[in-house]
């Protein structure tokens, strides 16, 4: 009966443990969810944009969600490779972490999104409008905590990039490297405004850190990043020891948001 009353002392230390964490993360964060639909063809992703635009992104809403970004790319946007003209993207930012465990339950429950999905939901299993779903939940770096709308443009292009390590130390370490270092710094003085930073704590190509730049053409993008990558800042930063070997895969993706995304 002894052990029996240490481990439930130790599963009771634990929750505890957790819930503290949590509640800490909730005073200094904003919580994203980033989902990445794949569909079969890049008609139904079209149909499946349409069906978020107009159902989903007001279903959100009422629930409190307030900021969702829908997106899609393309071949053309991204070098030729062809997997792009079929994937949708979605960013939730919710308000606490009840919000992201609430959020499909409270989704089933409207009977309004229900109605206006109906191009999602009454279609046969063999004919889906996308094929799986991937989402991974981010943790806004504390230095810049807030999800922002930074571009505005009918023409703007967004940048989403995730930085994978090899340890999480190395994590640790170049998440480091843009709040502590300056690379955050140096990104908004070369033009390259954050609509968000997060860290990844859960999802696949774990550990990583993901951030989501705003630009309002490509070729604002494009001068952008010619002016980081010269500065003297960044030669000085990227030379420094402690920040050798943080990254060890970079995935880089150009995006559109549609017509009625709110990021």
């Amino acid at each position: 009966m002894k052990s029996r009353s240490v481990y439930i002392s130790t599963l009771t230390s634990v929750a505890v443990t957790l819930i503290i964490t949590m509640s800490s993360f909730a005073q200094n964060c904003s919580y994203i969810e980033l989902r990445t639909y794949t569909c079969s063809s890049s008609e139904k992703r079209d149909a499946l944009m349409t069906v978020f635009d107009n159902a989903l992104i007001p279903a959100l809403n009422r629930q409190g969600i307030s900021k969702v970004g829908v997106y899609t790319s393309s071949a053309e946007l991204n070098k030729g490779i062809e997997k792009y003209n079929s994937l949708l993207y979605t960013v939730l930012v919710h308000p606490d972490i009840k919000s992201f465990t609430d959020c499909e339950n409270k989704l089933l429950a409207d009977k309004k999104y229900q109605q206006d999905a109906t191009a999602l939901f009454n279609v046969p299993m063999q004919d889906p409008l996308y094929n799986s779903c991937q989402s991974a939940l981010l943790c806004t770096f504390k230095t810049c905590p807030d999800v922002v709308k930074v571009a505005k443009s009918p023409n703007r292009v967004m940048q989403l990039r995730i930085y994978n390590s090899y340890t999480i130390e190395r994590n640790a370490k170049k998440i480091s490297m843009f709040e502590n270092g300056g690379e955050i710094k140096l990104f908004r003085d070369a033009g390259m405004p954050p609509v968000f930073f997060g860290h990844a704590i859960a999802g696949d190509q774990l550990p990583n850190l993901t951030y989501m730049l705003a630009f309002e053409t490509q070729e604002d993008q494009k001068k952008a990043w010619a002016s980081f990558v010269s500065s003297d800042g960044w030669e000085k930063l990227k030379a420094e020891p402690q920040y050798k070997d943080t990254a060890n895969k970079i995935t880089n993706i150009i995006l559109k948001p549609s017509e009625n995304s709110q990021l």
